[in-house]
Formats: structure tokens, C-alpha cells, sequence
């Protein structure tokens, strides 16, 4: 059992290096050998588990999904808690955003990774919107996909694009006065859906 705990751990150490050599190099900047050094392994051992780079790259960007999926059973059950909630998970896990950028920008042609597990981590939560219709918390006009991905920008903004929130604000977003600003719009934002 402690080997396969070791392999994990293994592979998972090489999958979050994989993850800052994308980000820092983008896809075709990345070698094997540099995520190997930066997760403290050999580059044999990396193409033991990872056999080219796209694969590392999906299998990188498809453990980060999974993760968040997780999360999902955790959701706050108002709308102006949900939307906190999740501008937070968006400002701890800012290589999660940066991902997902990088395959924006570098995989566009492609079907994007993970595709139907994404769809129905997507779909929950477009189910949880079409709940809050239906207890009247949001209102019925609303096209929840459509409302999906709008409230989807706002909560993501601040990570996704810390540099225009300080140039529109004059405050980086982990500013203490900035984040007290942001929880309040987010309150007033939730409170004007109904």
C-alpha cells in the first residue's frame, strides 16, 4: 500500500510542476527534463507516466477539474455566499485560472480537456441556478446558462485579471480594502437577481 501512495504522490508531484511549466512557459515552451528538475525526478521517470507533452498537459489541467468538481458539494446555499465562495476558490487556486487560459490561448482547435467531465461539472451548476429560479431567489427572466457564464466572469475576474483590477481601482486584489469592496458588490450584485 505505501508504494502505491509513493506513485501517487509521484505522479501528482510531477503533475503540479507540470502545471507551473505550462503556465510559466506556455505549451510549447515545456521540456520534460524542466518539469522533471522542478519536481525533483528524472526525466525518464516523467515519460514513464507521461509519454509526450499533451498528455502531460491534459492529465495536469484534467487533475486540477477533478479537484474542483470536489467542491462542488461544499456550495453555501445563498447566492450572495456562493458568489464569495467561489471568487475565493478563484483567488486560492490562481494556476487553476492560469490553466485554463493557457489552453484557451494554445489549444484552441482542439476539443478542450476533459470535455465531458467539464460539460457536467458545467451542467451541476447551471442545475444549481435553475434551482434558485425555481425557489424564486433568482429571477425567472434569467437564461441560467447564459447567467452561468456571466456571473462565472465575475467571480473569476479578479484572479483571472489582477492587473485591471488594480488599474481600475488603484487596489490589488488581496488588498484588504479592495476585498471588502468586492464582498460588498458581490451582495448587492446577488441581491439584484431576484
Amino acid at each position: 500500500m505505501a508504494s502505491k501512495a509513493r506513485s501517487t504522490a509521484t505522479r501528482n508531484a510531477i503533475l503540479e510542476a507540470a502545471v507551473e511549466e505550462f503556465i510559466e512557459r506556455g505549451f510549447a515552451g515545456v521540456r520534460m527534463e524542466h518539469v522533471a528538475k522542478r519536481a525533483g525526478y528524472n526525466k525518464a521517470l516523467v515519460y514513464r507516466w507521461f509519454t509526450d507533452r499533451e498528455t502531460l498537459f491534459r492529465e495536469a489541467l484534467k487533475r486540477r477539474f477533478s479537484q474542483r468538481a470536489g467542491l462542488l458539494d461544499k456550495l453555501p446555499q445563498t447566492l450572495p455566499e456562493i458568489f464569495r465562495w467561489w471568487s475565493q476558490q478563484a483567488a486560492s487556486d490562481q494556476n487553476f485560472m492560469r490553466m485554463i487560459l493557457r489552453e484557451a490561448l494554445e489549444l484552441r482547435e482542439k476539443e478542450p480537456v476533459h470535455a465531458e467531465f467539464r460539460r457536467e461539472y458545467y451542467r451541476r451548476q447551471i442545475e444549481i441556478l435553475k434551482s434558485f429560479q425555481m425557489k424564486k431567489r433568482i429571477g425567472a427572466e434569467f437564461d441560467p446558462e447564459m447567467l452561468f457564464l456571466a456571473l462565472l466572469s465575475v467571480v473569476t475576474l479578479t484572479s483571472a485579471l489582477p492587473q485591471i483590477v488594480q488599474l481600475a481601482t488603484g487596489l490589488r486584489p488581496e488588498d484588504k480594502k479592495f476585498q471588502r469592496r468586492w464582498k460588498a458588490f458581490l451582495d448587492t450584485f446577488a441581491a439584484h437577481l431576484l
